[in-house]
């Protein structure tokens, strides 16, 4: 049997690659290889693809030293729904003619299993649906991911596949798939708590590489949809974690390593720290980035010590707000006085610049005020801020809620959940007062940069 694995274009009014791969499909990859399966795989996203060669770069473009970078892209026209909004409206990734031609030299699979992230982005799902039919008519068509989990009916209703898988416990979508074509053999074993390296062969010439050493999370916080997801909270064996590691910086030359784990620094005693510690042995000449935030909670001067010595060179820290009472109203993620905390902890260890701070901003009922203060307090302590807006995501708590204070509701079309509409939609705040908001933000990580780094109150 032979499946075609495809990851389709974004689409979206702002997309950059920070260090976006496509980790669940290379998971899924390894299981139907392990099952006998052939694998051809297709990522639209994939900044280096031949399929790119003799297309102008796109305006400003750069490059993030470490792995990141701007997509090519094109501008479409808004989907319905969307015609008023003042922004322009892209596809990014690789031109749907050029993957239409690359993918006429591909062999006729048995199955396509395509794949989808935010859940306003589904447009450009529906687009690659279309076009696979067309190439592959007689082939049976199986959506899953992240789209597919938290906007099942929609999916079912409008994308075009034969089959809508929802979750993310691989082993029991592969099952699903393989009753979807009718095979009989063996099914594919195991559960959440099954490590499962990803097929790293699939990323071709890249040198950064993803790592996913637990899922879930056990916060609960009201904005987000981790629980939705993955209803457990599970760490992988930190043996297992080092063998995947030395794999991939053997056989792949890796210089970049990201983890994509919602609450790496979680259970630390039996899973971060005995992980640092013999990554810290190796001796491996690679750089780690965490860009999904770490809890500041768990920052102490053992771990940031360790994420210094390992060679973390991209540190990201989840504050998302820092008054008490909305720490507490949205899950009791972090308060100010353990942020504090945890940065002193990580410039005694020697960190500096590599150090940004995400902040909520447009939360339902949130003022410019307050999203200023949590800016203030994050500069003082000579971090970047990074200014994340709210997105109301399906499965949670905020979205569900009665009242919020959009000018349409999210609950009509998964694009109505894209938060680059919030400047848009929110009675809370103008698209103004947003631009003033974010101006004010760069100013002040402007100043940060520029003056000498904070010394660590000991």
């Amino acid at each position: 049997m032979r499946a075609l694995l495809f990851n389709p274009w974004i689409t979206d009014f702002a997309a950059f690659d920070h260090w976006a791969r496509p980790l669940n499909l290379l998971r899924l990859a390894t299981l139907l290889r392990q099952q006998g399966w052939s694998v051809d795989f297709y990522d639209c996203l994939d900044r280096r693809s031949p399929d790119l060669e003799g297309l102008p770069a796109p305006p400003r473009h750069r490059f993030n030293p470490y792995g990141g970078g701007h997509y090519y892209r094109e501008i479409i026209p808004h989907p319905p729904g969307l015609d008023g909004v003042r922004l322009r409206y892209k596809r990014y990734g690789v031109p749907p003619r050029r993957v239409e031609q690359r993918l006429r030299t591909f062999p006729q699979p048995d199955v396509i299993i395509v794949a989808s992230v935010m859940t306003y982005w589904y447009p450009g799902v529906f687009e690659a649906i279309a076009m696979l039919r067309r190439l592959f008519p007689r082939v049976p068509i199986v959506l899953g991911g992240i789209y597919a989990t938290l906007c099942r009916a929609h999916a079912e209703a409008h994308s075009g596949a034969d089959a809508v898988v929802t979750g993310r416990h691989w082993p029991d979508i592969v099952n699903r798939i393989f009753a979807i074509l009718g095979d009989t053999s063996q099914p594919c074993p195991g559960d959440q708590t099954t490590w499962i390296e990803p097929a790293y062969d699939l990323l071709r010439q890249d040198f950064c590489f993803p790592l996913l050493t637990s899922t879930g999370c056990p916060c609960h916080c009201t904005y987000c949809a981790t629980h939705a997801l993955w209803p457990r909270f599970v760490t992988y064996e930190p043996e297992a974690v080092l063998d995947s590691i030395g794999r991939v910086v053997r056989d792949y030359h890796a210089t970049d390593l990201v983890f994509y784990d919602d609450a790496l620094l979680v259970k630390k005693e039996t899973h971060f720290l005995p992980l640092m510690e013999a990554l810290i042995r190796q001796g491996y000449a690679v750089r780690f980035h965490t860009p999904n935030a770490l809890h500041v909670r768990q920052i102490d001067a053992t771990v940031a010590g360790l994420l210094k010595r390992a060679g973390f060179t991209t540190l990201r820290l989840g504050l998302e707000v820092v008054q008490r009472d909305w720490q507490k109203s949205t899950g009791d993620k972090a308060y100010i006085e353990e942020y504090l905390e945890a940065m002193r902890h990580l410039r005694n260890a020697g960190f500096t610049r590599e150090i940004g701070t995400y902040l909520l901003f447009g939360l339902p009922g949130q003022t410019i005020e307050a999203v200023r203060e949590g800016c203030r307090a994050v500069a003082e302590q000579g971090s970047e801020i990074y200014l994340a807006l709210y997105s109301p995501i399906p499965g949670t708590p905020l979205y569900e809620r009665p009242g919020c204070d959009f000018r349409f509701d999210p609950r009509v079309d998964p694009l109505f959940q894209n938060n680059s509409l919030a400047p848009f939609q929110s009675h809370a705040f103008t698209d103004a007062q947003y631009r003033e908001l974010r101006q004010y933000a760069r100013n002040l990580n402007e100043n940060v940069r520029k003056r000498p780094f904070l010394e660590a109150a000991r």
